[in-house]
């Protein structure tokens, strides 16, 4: 397969849209957010980036990441609420393997509403489903309890755990959560 295709998702109460220049305020924000920065990659670069940074990642850098076979990224809208919630997508797909890693962060205004696993979730059965994949994996940081709280919410399964896997801010260490969720998952009950 040549990449993603990227279509318009949706569920109940979200719209999942290709990230444009009209997100550069929520993008900025989220940038700017203690708990979005506490879990970053110590190497995101776009992490207390100015309002213009946020407007080339919304544009031009949105394009260029549109072109990569191994990527797909969805703002998360809620329904009538007309600003981005936050973003998830996906990346590094290994065609021949047919998998793939789902990412996510929600802005600061729409946490604990439930909005990162539902767009996890219909990101994923999506690709699932629909674009080809046969396993998606999602690696939290061990620390970040709302993070594996969205893994599981989104019906994804702990399968281990890589000790001392990434560096922090900080100059520690984390041990990184590591989920999976798989084409025949989504045959369980209530899927």
């Amino acid at each position: 397969m040549a990449g993603f295709p990227a279509p318009e998702l949706a569920s109940e109460r979200l719209i999942l849209r290709q990230v444009g220049e009209r997100d550069a305020g929520e993008v900025h924000a989220v940038w700017q957010d203690e708990r979005f920065v506490q879990w970053a990659p110590v190497g995101y670069a776009h992490a207390h980036g100015d309002l213009a940074a946020a407007v080339e990642w919304c544009t031009a850098g949105a394009e260029t990441r549109r072109a990569d076979p191994g990527k797909v990224e969805f703002a998360l809208e809620p329904r009538g609420a007309g600003r981005m919630a936050g973003l998830v997508g996906l990346t590094g797909a290994d065609w021949d393997n047919r998998v793939a890693e789902i990412h996510y962060w929600t802005a600061a205004w729409a946490r604990g509403r439930g909005y990162a696993a539902e767009g996890t979730r219909v990101l994923a059965e999506w690709a699932l489903r629909d674009a080809g994949l046969e396993r998606i994996a999602l690696v939290a940081a061990a620390g970040n309890a709302a993070s594996r709280h969205v893994a599981v919410a989104a019906g994804f399964r702990l399968e281990g755990v890589l000790r001392s896997a990434a560096a922090l801010r900080d100059g520690g260490r984390t041990d990184y959560a590591v989920y999976g969720l798989v084409r025949a998952d989504l045959a369980r009950p209530g899927r």
